[in-house]
């Protein structure tokens, strides 16, 4: 009997911006909003999170919007960092990412192993042994038991009572790193802008997941989230094994088509042609529009810049993207009643992809709840 064989998924022909369009759908940036912060923390499993403040923005763009803004308010994700509906740790990727509570212990079983992997060259050349490690570890969880949330100062204080010599501030990073990883300790109640951290098992519902499992529900959440999307896709987002990935991927009922060469997976259909004019988004820097997609890099790039043109550095973080991909990027500057925001495109803008750029810019302004706005429109 021949052996089967996986039948070749059929092609699909798609220009990038359409890619673009259905991801942007996918994601929930566009249509539809979920109805809460909370709601788009779940659809997305896991929002990168280097700059605290920005990373609120994603899960806010896609959620419906309070009584006075385009977005929902930061104060209803603030809401949901203080009481751990959502919590801000390293996982997936050796980089911080809030990701809903539930989720946490689904995400260190399907990823943990393989970031450890990448940690483990940093605290060698960092002059950290396993088992000092292991037994920061231990500290930091018995000190932050009884519901006792600290600083990165407390922490520090914790462990050099305990008798481990003081850490420099970079061998700090990769403890309190490896804590999160061994489910020893994550964010805890901020003080202001500051993060604490708290007890793992006190924080996170109980729970135990095989690695099997977890890989197959991390997989379902990144395709139904951010299809379409390829297999390096998906082992670069969640630092996997192709084995691995492959056999999630084969476990689930997810659709496949070959897209421009590429082997892409999906759930929802491709979404019809978007009425209207040009649309402009202000995202955060690690926006998952941008972060998600490694391997299919080219899609997320405006196809109206040379590929070249895109600096490596770029002069702002926080990205614009112009029908779902991006064009340049942004800075917003705060004062009491204003928002200054300063732009750099790498290209000049039509008047009604300049139009665009203001409305989008004015939700913007409503987010940051400021009545007034300045508009920088620099260009490459």
């Amino acid at each position: 009997m021949a052996t089967p064989t996986t039948p070749t998924p059929s092609e699909l022909t798609l220009e990038p911006g359409e890619i673009a369009a259905w991801r942007a759908r996918t994601q929930g940036l566009w249509g539809e909003p979920r109805a809460t912060p909370m709601e788009a923390f779940e659809h997305l499993g896991a929002v990168q999170s280097q700059e605290v403040y920005s990373s609120k923005l994603t899960p806010a763009v896609r959620a419906a919007p309070g009584p006075d803004g385009a977005f929902a308010p930061v104060e209803a994700v603030d809401e949901l960092i203080e009481n751990g509906s959502v919590v801000r740790t390293h996982v997936l990727r050796t980089t911080w990412h809030t990701v809903p509570v539930g989720d946490l212990r689904m995400m260190l079983a399907a990823t943990a192993d393989r970031v450890h992997q990448v940690l483990a060259s940093m605290t060698r050349n960092g002059g950290l042994s396993e088992d000092l490690l292991a037994r920061c570890d231990q500290i930091l969880a018995e000190a932050t038991a009884g519901g006792r949330h600290l600083a990165r100062e407390e922490a520090v204080e914790a462990l050099v009572e305990a008798g481990v010599p003081a850490p420099s501030n970079q061998q700090m990073i990769y403890i309190l790193m490896h804590a999160e990883l061994e489910a020893a300790i994550c964010s805890g109640t901020p003080r202001g802008r500051q993060q604490t951290y708290a007890n793992f098992d006190e924080r996170v519902p109980a729970g135990n997941i095989e690695r099997e499992d977890a890989l197959r529900e991390l997989a379902r959440r990144f395709f139904v989230s951010r299809g379409p999307a390829t297999l390096k896709d998906f082992t670069r987002w969640g630092s996997l094994k192709v084995a691995d990935a492959k056999k999630a991927i084969a476990d689930l009922d997810l659709r496949a088509a070959l897209i421009d060469g590429r082997v892409c997976y999906f759930e929802s259909e491709p979404p019809g042609p978007r009425e209207g004019g040009p649309r402009v988004d202000f995202v955060q820097g690690w926006d998952e529009m941008l972060c998600s997609y490694t391997d299919s890099k080219d899609w997320v790039l405006h196809p109206s810049v040379p590929r070249a043109d895109f600096p490596d550095r770029p002069r702002f973080n926080s990205a614009i993207l112009l029908d779902g991909q991006l064009i340049g990027h942004w800075k917003a500057t705060l004062t009491k009643q204003r928002v200054e925001i300063a732009t750099y495109r790498l290209r000049g803008f039509t008047a009604a992809e300049i139009a665009a750029m203001r409305r989008g810019a004015d939700r913007l302004r409503a987010w940051y709840q400021r009545e007034e706005m300045d508009l920088g429109l620099d260009h490459a």
